[in-house]
């Protein structure tokens, strides 16, 4: 008689959330303007942070939001 595999059983059920990861093959070179622009704006998306002004999303906002982003919905 054949007994069934038990099932492995999850220790925890962490939130998570999947995302599509795309690969690239070519990415555009950065102007020295461009760079300027966007290391200007991470220094002021760490100041933010450290600032606490954050919004911080719940699962479904972020889900919708991010897909909302990827059909170039939002900018």
């Amino acid at each position: 008689m054949k007994t069934r595999a038990k099932s492995p059983v999850a220790k925890s059920n962490p939130e998570t959330t999947f995302i599509p990861v795309v690969t690239m093959v070519e990415a555009p070179i950065l102007s020295d303007e461009e760079r300027e622009e966007l290391l200007t704006s991470l220094k002021e998306a760490e100041a933010d942070i450290e600032a606490g002004r954050t919004t911080p999303f719940d699962r479904a906002s972020f889900k919708a939001r991010f897909m909302a982003i990827c059909r170039g919905e939002i900018e």
